[in-house]
């Protein structure tokens, strides 16, 4: 009876978390989300007019509009690139990329094991390049970017090749139009620009990439596979049973099993990450499709004039919420998305009014089989990728350290650096606080298990990079330090040092006294000991 209650009141308090966590997600302060939407919005809406212009005047049908939308809502700012080097690379890839896709898309509704097929080969190969390094990742994104759109986008129009060649222009016209707005968007200040604006920042924050990206992550055993290739082989898998199971069960609603298996396993930071992305994308997608049901009970879509314009409205004013709260949770876009192509099916007669259970069970399989392959294939284990970003944020915040003592000049970019490792870090927070949110206790009259948990290595890592940013905010603004506090504080950064090995197997370093000066960074530092043991690879 006591343990049972016991488990009740942390199930509720669970609720409760994950109830807070919703609420706290929609808070924007600076409004950054919302403006960074807005530029985004702006975009498709310039692209999406322009498309419909070309497909009136060249009788292309809706698919072009669609896949300009779709693109400009995909090609964001972070995708876009920050250097002139990264957007060449944008305007020469998308629509060489539009090619091969518009032909795929082309091909999934003529012979669709041969669309299929080269589907799933283009974009698992995508994600295995990413093991050559930040260069070949950026290519792989922006090469899986028209494959993933033309899946949603309606039958093409125009199958004999016309359509792959609109596709390709569509893809450029979009880059066009993305560079403009967001450079608008940073002259005038409506967007913040990015922290890495200066060619040595940039090569430290590629430098960070290369270090810290997941790409590279082996588990222990010289024979395992990098994390690229284990992610590929799982996508590969995924989309070919989505494939497989969508034309064999779901008929013409196959494409909501592939597209909802994509979206779980893209972004793999983990089994642990793929599990709570597929739990949220699942619901969010199902919420969508509810939404979409109860907007199409009330305004019909299957007839011209005004019930149509309203659900074009609804569709644009869906877009714009989705925008809005895609950074603050994965089911906010998964909703926002799913809702926006169940009205679109609608409105272009791709789907009755009845299939809204057909796809509700499509969303289901797709979340769970991808999830399952995720779990259990070649699995991407949640522990060593904290361990590889843990270890790169040590690496960071000591190489912040030691640039405050020997070049001070320096101290700009490795601040932008460190801030890249911890963001990337906080990224595995939401799942490990889900762990720890759903630890309960054991059977009665076992002991309780610990409440220390490896999420705690996250805000301790916060900790030191707050104390140790004021540090090199100081050195920055032309106040360096004495040789005394450069003594201390590289004493700080070898304990960093230590740290890091102790990550693949070395034992804890001992405590040391640490200066006045620098007695919060020092106190922070010492207490990474205790939730870093948590995350270290056992010895031997």
């Amino acid at each position: 009876m006591c343990a049972s209650t016991g488990r009740g009141v942390h199930h509720h308090g669970t609720v409760r978390t994950t109830a807070g966590a919703l609420l706290r997600s929609l808070a924007d302060p600076g409004l950054l989300r919302l403006r960074a939407a807005a530029a985004t919005y702006i975009t498709a809406l310039i692209g999406g007019v322009v498309a419909s212009v070309l497909a009136i005047r060249f009788d292309l049908g809706a698919s072009i509009v669609v896949l300009a939308v779709m693109l400009s809502i995909t090609f964001t700012a972070e995708r876009a690139g920050t250097g002139t080097t990264q957007r060449l690379t944008s305007l020469v890839i998308l629509p060489v990329a539009g090619i091969a896709a518009g032909a795929v898309a082309a091909l999934l509704f003529t012979v669709p094991l041969l669309g299929d097929t080269l589907f799933v080969v283009v974009v698992s190969g995508a994600i295995w390049i990413r093991r050559f390094g930040p260069v070949a990742t950026r290519i792989g994104t922006l090469v899986s970017l028209p494959f993933i759109t033309v899946l949603v986008v309606p039958a093409p129009s125009t199958p004999n090749g016309g359509f792959a060649l609109w596709a390709a222009a569509v893809a450029l016209l979009v880059a066009v139009v993305a560079f403009g707005v967001q450079w608008c968007a940073r002259v005038t200040g409506f967007n913040p620009a990015p922290n890495a604006t200066s060619g040595a920042s940039r090569r430290a924050a590629s430098a960070a990439q290369m270090k810290g990206g997941d790409a590279s992550v082996r588990q222990p055993g010289a024979n395992r596979l990098p994390a690229s290739t284990r992610m590929a082989v799982q996508m590969a898998i995924a989309l070919t049973a989505a494939f497989l199971i969508g034309h064999l069960v779901f008929g013409e609603h196959w494409f909501w099993v592939v597209l909802t298996a994509f979206i779980v396993a893209s972004g793999n930071r983990g089994r642990g990450d793929v599990l709570y992305k597929g739990i949220h994308r699942t619901i969010g997608a199902a919420a969508g499709t509810v939404v979409a049901a109860g907007l199409v009970l009330f305004a019909p879509t299957h007839v011209t004039g005004g019930t149509a314009d309203a659900t074009i409205a609804a569709i644009a004013v869906i877009l714009a919420l989705g925008l809005w709260l895609r950074p603050a949770g994965y089911g906010w876009w998964a909703a926002a998305m799913t809702a926006m192509l169940s009205l679109l099916h609608e409105l272009t007669g791709t789907e009755a009014d009845s299939a809204m259970f057909i796809r509700l069970a499509a969303i289901l399989v797709g979340g769970v089989l991808s999830t399952a392959i995720a779990w259990w294939v070649l699995p991407v284990r949640t522990g060593d990728v904290l361990r590889r970003r843990t270890a790169d944020a040590l690496a960071a915040l000591s190489n912040l350290l030691v640039g405050c003592i020997r070049e001070p000049d320096a101290v700009a970019p490795l601040r932008s650096a460190l801030d890249d490792s911890i963001a990337h870090l906080e990224q595995l927070g939401p799942t490990l606080r889900l762990e720890r949110a759903a630890r309960v206790r054991g059977r009665k009259g076992a002991e309780p298990r610990r409440r220390d948990h490896r999420a705690d290595v996250i805000p301790a890592l916060q900790k030191c990079w707050a104390s140790a940013d004021t540090i090199a905010a100081s050195v920055e603004h032309g106040h360096p330090l004495s040789g005394s506090d450069a003594k201390a504080l590289g004493a700080i950064a070898r304990r960093l040092g230590e740290y890091r090995r102790m990550l693949v197997g070395a034992p804890a370093p001992e405590l040391a006294e640490h200066s006045p000066a620098f007695a919060d960074l020092g106190s922070a530092v010492d207490g990474l000991g205790a939730p870093l043991s948590l995350v270290a690879r056992a010895s031997g």
